[in-house]
């Protein structure tokens, strides 16, 4: 299936309803899609690839309008195999097509796959023309390789912002943001951004800034996944934007594992001071929540509270599996409350405490570990940690 974007540009990409994990890592109940596009014009540009296994269906998509073999160009924003991993195949075919890229990008494909093709080294803000159209190669670091570009048609105000702007879900034929419920790209872009985009958040605020201060207009925003905006482009900028923003929301998460209850029992105590206080509270057991929904509504939380059993002299395994997102994935810095429940030796509290040390995130005063069942000393701490957390961030 292809859909027409604009005269001569053409949506070619495909639908993954299989993959239930994506990058191994994150559920997509919703599917995904790998968005390709097709530039024909004097000369014929290709847009990204996809995944190996839909390469016949993107070759498809391509026949529909002209025989690849008639590619000139295949333009490689990022060198991610989700993008890419069909080049080897779809390069056998277009045999005189030149790879367009950058200077890292070149230097991964080779790592990657070194398919026998010219190649072409882009500058930034670099232009060629196919003809009648023009594009204009605009460098965007860290979204979220070191490698990334996206690519702007100059005459039609297209912006192929490659994981910029992204979100999970597949398209279904329903390719445009005016043919699909947008509330489902809100929360599945959002969980897109928090699962794939928060250790590169500050390139986000970097890349929409350096897209702003080109002055070009935008008609049209088409990312590598999920829809191509059209109706009102600055709608995924403004989210994106939103949820990129350094300024971190005046609410609080509880995060937490517990294996008999004594440690939810002190998160629930917790909880229902924070919420006397008139805080916005949310909590999560991190035995059954699905990551991608806790990363989703942690990153951008005011204050965390972490409690773990101690579990063979360490946090409870799901705890210190969240514990290594937030350092892994940079989240933003924000002060963090502690608390902890153990049998016979209390290690479970103490490592999670050195390693957020360790990374620059302020602990919240008092630290409550509980031998058992909280003594009246420590329902004291509770109330001393929630009255804490509130003037931080009244």
């Amino acid at each position: 299936m292809y859909r027409e974007i604009a005269k001569g540009v053409y949506y070619v990409g495909v639908d993954d309803n299989h993959t239930q994990l994506f990058e191994n890592l994150w559920e997509i109940p919703f599917g995904v899609s790998y968005n390709a596009y097709l530039i024909v014009d004097d000369k014929v540009a290709l847009i990204e690839t996809v995944k190996e296994p839909w390469t016949d269906e993107l070759l498809e998509n391509i026949r529909d309008i002209i025989e690849p073999e008639k590619i000139d160009y295949i333009i490689l924003n990022h060198m991610e195999p989700d993008h890419t991993s069909a080049l080897p195949l779809v390069a056998e075919i277009a045999k005189n097509a030149t790879l367009i890229y950058t200077k890292k990008a070149a230097a991964m494909q080779k790592s990657f796959y070194d398919v026998p093709l010219k190649e072409k080294l882009v500058e930034d803000l670099e232009e060629i023309s196919l003809g009648s159209k023009t594009l204009k190669f605009v460098h965007a670091p860290f979204l979220h390789w070191p490698e990334t570009m996206m690519t702007y048609l100059v005459e039609d105000e297209i912006l192929f912002s490659c994981d910029a702007f992204g979100a999970y879900g597949a398209l279904n034929g329903n390719v445009f943001d005016d043919e699909i419920d947008l509330d489902r790209v809100e929360r599945e872009s959002k969980r897109y951004v928090s699962t794939i985009i928060t250790s590169y958040l500050k390139f986000v605020q970097r890349g929409i800034a350096k897209v702003k201060d080109l002055g070009i207009g935008i008609k049209i925003i088409a990312p590598s996944h999920g829809p191509i905006y059209r109706k009102d482009p600055m709608w995924i900028v403004q989210k994106y934007d939103d949820w990129s923003n350094p300024e971190l929301e005046k609410r609080v998460v509880i995060l937490y594992g517990s294996m008999y209850g004594f440690t939810q029992r002190v998160a629930m105590k917790i909880k229902k001071k924070l919420l006397d206080l008139g805080l916005d509270v949310m909590s999560f057991n991190l035995s059954y929540a699905e990551l991608s929904n806790v990363i989703t509504h942690t990153v951008r939380a005011g204050v965390l509270v972490i409690g773990t059993p101690t579990y063979d002299a360490y946090p409870f395994p799901k705890v210190w599996t969240f514990i290594n997102e937030i350092v892994g994935k940079r989240f933003p810095k924000r002060p963090i409350a502690l608390f902890g429940t153990y049998g016979w030796a209390g290690g479970g509290v103490k490592k999670v405490r050195k390693i957020l040390e360790d990374s620059k995130y302020e602990i919240i005063e008092p630290v409550i570990r509980v031998h058992g069942r909280e003594t009246a000393a420590e329902e004291s701490e509770i109330d001393g940690l929630a009255k804490r957390i509130h003037d931080l961030l009244r």
